[in-house]
């Protein structure tokens, strides 16, 4: 399948399902070890796995899993970072990265309840991965761009507020029904 000149396998998206399941039982019975009690709200449930999957998805399409690891570029000087905003202008990856984390900003509030609180958690909790996932590709050897968190920030808000408005409307909808 090819999308906007990038060729993602179907098979490599396939390949992660065994990963994503074992990610939400190691969640899930944390959970449940944490919380104290075994009350399963299908749900939520729902929300939790697809957020976990689509964690593991990011985390697969941006080289962090099946990334080669090391140091060694670091040590030697050699990590490829930019600072300036949209070197390359507005490109396809650029548009690429906004789109990957809004189904992270929509997932997360209705997998983690403290999110829906207030609007800066939903733009935090995006920057703070996007952060995360730019550190670390620093030593897979990928560029690491200040454009990537922008956009990643800014994708994961839009799916945040989506998520919200979308609950708001289903609220109202089963308060008149």
């Amino acid at each position: 399948m090819i999308i906007m000149g990038y060729q993602i396998q179907l098979s490599t998206l396939l390949s992660i399902i065994p990963m994503v399941v074992l990610g939400f039982i190691l969640y899930f019975i944390t959970k449940v070890l944490l919380q104290g009690r075994y009350k399963i709200k299908v749900l939520n449930t729902i929300f939790e796995y697809c957020f976990i999957l689509i964690i593991i998805i990011i985390l697969k399409i941006t080289g962090i899993i099946s990334g080669n690891f090391g140091a060694t570029s670091i040590f030697a000087g050699n990590v490829n970072f930019s600072f300036t905003l949209f070197e390359e202008g507005l490109t396809t990856a650029t548009v690429l990265n906004l789109v990957l984390f809004v189904p992270f900003g929509f997932f997360a509030p209705l997998a983690i309840k403290k999110l829906r609180e207030k609007w800066f958690y939903g733009l935090l909790s995006g920057m703070i991965f996007s952060i995360i996932i730019e550190f670390l590709q620093s030593f897979t050897g990928r560029y690491v761009q200040i454009d990537d968190i922008m956009m990643n920030t800014i994708g994961s808000f839009i799916g945040y507020e989506i998520s919200c408005v979308l609950s708001v409307l289903i609220d109202k909808t089963m308060k008149r029904g």
